[in-house]
């Protein structure tokens, strides 16, 4: 009795660890797919925030560069406006710095294309009053009247601020013929010929 007893149990012992080694193998296997779904899963996500990551790089990087040659055109723009902006400046400083001979031809054409009447008085800075000669007056008042034309310019006392060229004064009208005032109204013509020129 006692040996049947022992039988007994030590088969219910030997089901008992084979149902739990059953039941251990099974809780392997679907341990292992787990894992391998979770493996898979982590890199096709990894995947795709690289591929996500790549595409963010690529369009950083067009906007850098957007950004970058926007800012170059820009600067050099800014610089041709610059070298522009010189050439204008240097040609007044040649205008103002030419000899008297050379000053008072054109100072003189520009008076004979602009005097209406012939009777103006013609407003200049102080350094042109003090360096026109008494007979240039003379002289272009006679060449007015041989253009029908008054001949009676005067030159005005007071001086005006203004570095070259002249203001025509008559009856509570003034026409600037500064050269300053003439670079300027001219500017907007003459800039896309000096940027050909500078820039060719």
């Amino acid at each position: 009795m006692k040996e049947g007893a022992e039988r007994i149990t030590n088969r219910i012992v030997n089901d008992s660890d084979e149902q739990a080694r059953a039941i251990l193998g099974e809780a392997n296997e679907k341990a292992a797919l787990i894992k391998k779904e979770a493996a898979d899963q982590a890199a096709a996500m990894a995947e795709k925030i690289i591929a996500q990551g790549r595409k963010e790089a690529v369009e950083h990087k067009r906007r850098m560069i957007g950004i970058a040659e926007l800012e170059a055109r820009k600067e050099v723009l800014a610089a041709k406006q610059k070298l522009i902006d010189e050439a204008f400046a240097g040609s007044l400083k040649e205008l103002m710095e030419a000899d008297l001979k050379t000053y008072l031809k054109l100072f003189r054409q520009l008076l004979v294309e602009n005097v209406q009447s012939g009777t103006e008085t013609v407003a200049l800075s102080s350094k042109d009053l003090k360096r026109i000669p008494a007979d240039f007056w003379k002289d272009i008042n006679e060449e007015l009247q041989t253009k029908g034309k008054a001949g009676k310019l005067v030159p005005a006392k007071e001086p005006r601020d203004i570095r070259g060229g002249f203001i025509l004064l008559a009856e509570g009208v003034e026409i600037n013929c500064s050269f300053e005032a003439l670079l300027t109204m001219k500017r907007d013509e003459l800039e896309p010929k000096v940027a050909a020129v500078l820039f060719s």
